[in-house]
């Protein structure tokens, strides 16, 4: 009678040596990493920002540096590459070496670009290792503060009357603001026309000169403006009402349910970055958010921390890669280039 499997399993010949072979092997692979984490930094640290200095984007990367800077130890300079959605800015980090030296403060068009790109120069979940959130902040509708509407549904009205006759601005194709816009139009059933500027500056300059009505923009690009009294907001395009502005409604409490378009930042590295480096870097940036100085400060630009570990973090964006394709394809939003 044959023995049972476990039996034959513990008899097999020369298995505990081929055990403890892997075991060496994969403790041999394992030491250069360690070692390359337990070493770093030793120079100092580019933080890569696909977009202008004074954005959004650039200024959470200036609330996070200081502090990093002094959990590491090493200067963490700030390398400002605008172009194309922050792409360029993207693949450069893609493309660095895996030592962690080189990382990228993202935003979520790191997953609304790729619907719209024919072929974009790296994989947005392959080529990464996701280390922490860090912000989010929501969408809002607004108007101008000379224009005529009080409220969501005056605008509809509108909107209705004169089919593409109003427009809104945005930062560009395929940001924050564009896909905000498109799924507002189609959950209320009306035509707007979308017109992109290269940055949140030059957009909010003819939303305040009364050129473009309209905006869909994240908080914490346009709360300046509102503080000036230049804006005025109709709907907070995100689940919850914002802090900010505790007397506008959610698109939600006016009926109209849409998918979450407000922004996050967070911090990715290059894709090979050894495991324990990735998780020191994350309990940095953890300990750094809980730290009542950095939450004031994203605070004071409407941004509040968001939570995310790297497993949680991935998960996050392999979730939103799918849901913003979905709509790209519906909305037939491509990009120029």
């Amino acid at each position: 009678m044959d023995a049972p499997r476990e039996d034959r399993m513990r008899s097999a010949p020369g298995q505990p040596r081929v055990m403890r072979r892997r075991a060496l092997l994969a403790a041999a692979l394992a030491a250069p990493a360690l070692a390359r984490a337990a070493a770093w930094p030793d120079r100092p640290i580019r933080l890569l920002v696909g977009f202008p200095p004074g954005g959004p984007t650039d200024f959470i990367a200036r609330a996070v540096a200081p502090g990093l800077q002094a959990a590491w130890g090493q200067t963490v300079v700030i390398e400002n590459r605008g172009g194309a959605n922050a792409t360029i800015a993207t693949e450069a980090v893609a493309r660095a070496a895996p030592d962690g030296h080189t990382l990228l403060l993202a935003a979520n068009n790191h997953v609304m670009n790729p619907p719209l790109y024919a072929a974009l120069p790296y994989d947005p979940v392959a080529d990464f290792a996701p280390v922490h959130a860090i912000a989010a902040s929501p969408n809002i509708l607004w108007c101008g503060a000379q224009q005529p509407w009080r409220s969501l549904e005056e605008l509809l009205a509108a909107a209705r009357a004169r089919p593409g006759a109003i427009a809104y601005a945005t930062t560009g194709i395929g940001g924050n603001g564009h896909y905000g816009g498109e799924l507002l139009q189609r959950a209320c059933g009306v035509a707007l026309t979308h017109v992109p500027y290269r940055g949140t500056a030059p957009a909010m300059q003819d939303v305040v000169a009364g050129r473009v009505p309209v905006t869909v923009g994240t908080l914490v690009g346009t709360i300046g403006a509102w503080r000036n009294g230049q804006l005025r907001p109709l709907a907070v395009l995100s689940p919850q009402r914002a802090p900010e502005l505790p007397e506008v409604p959610t698109t939600a409490e006016l009926g109209r349910p849409l998918v979450d378009t407000g922004v996050w930042y967070g911090l990715l590295a290059p894709a090979a970055v050894p495991a324990p480096l990735v998780r020191r870097m994350a309990n940095d940036m953890a300990t750094l958010l809980q730290t009542e100085a950095v939450r004031e400060r994203l605070a004071s630009q409407a941004s509040t921390v968001l939570p995310l570990g790297p497993d949680a973090f991935a998960a996050r964006i392999r979730d939103e890669l799918r849901a913003w394709a979905e709509v790209a394809r519906e909305a037939g939003m491509k990009a120029d280039g």
